[in-house]
């Protein structure tokens, strides 16, 4: 998983870092943070991304649209989230979802799953 590119998708700045910064220790290397949707598809338009971890609520919209902008472009993602998988849409119910509190071993070793499979 050395050098996968993990796109970071999450509006609460000090979970945002912890997120970069657990990437940063697994060999990954973090894209964003961005913190709202404009800023996410603006980085999936813009950088090579293997794997993305999303919030499903920022502020005040879902990132429901970065998920199907990732789906479209073949882009494994996971859902981190105090939401429950019932809320997803229905084409997003069958995507990852880790709840938070996460636990951070679970969480690199899922990114991990994902990198490899995007390599395949």
């Amino acid at each position: 998983m050395t050098n996968a590119r993990v796109l970071v998708v999450e509006d609460e700045r000090a979970l945002a870092d912890t997120l970069c910064d657990l990437l940063l220790g697994a060999g990954c290397e973090p894209v964003g943070p961005a913190a709202n949707v404009a800023i996410a598809l603006g980085l999936i338009e813009t950088s090579r991304i293997d794997a993305a971890i999303l919030d499903v609520r920022l502020m005040d919209e879902m990132s429901y649209a970065v998920a199907y902008a990732l789906r479209a472009r073949g882009i494994p993602l996971m859902f981190l989230t105090a939401s429950e998988r019932g809320q997803l849409p229905v084409g997003l119910s069958d995507e990852i979802l880790i709840e938070k509190p996460f636990k951070a071993p679970l969480l690199i070793e899922t990114v991990r799953r994902m990198a490899r499979a995007a390599t395949m």
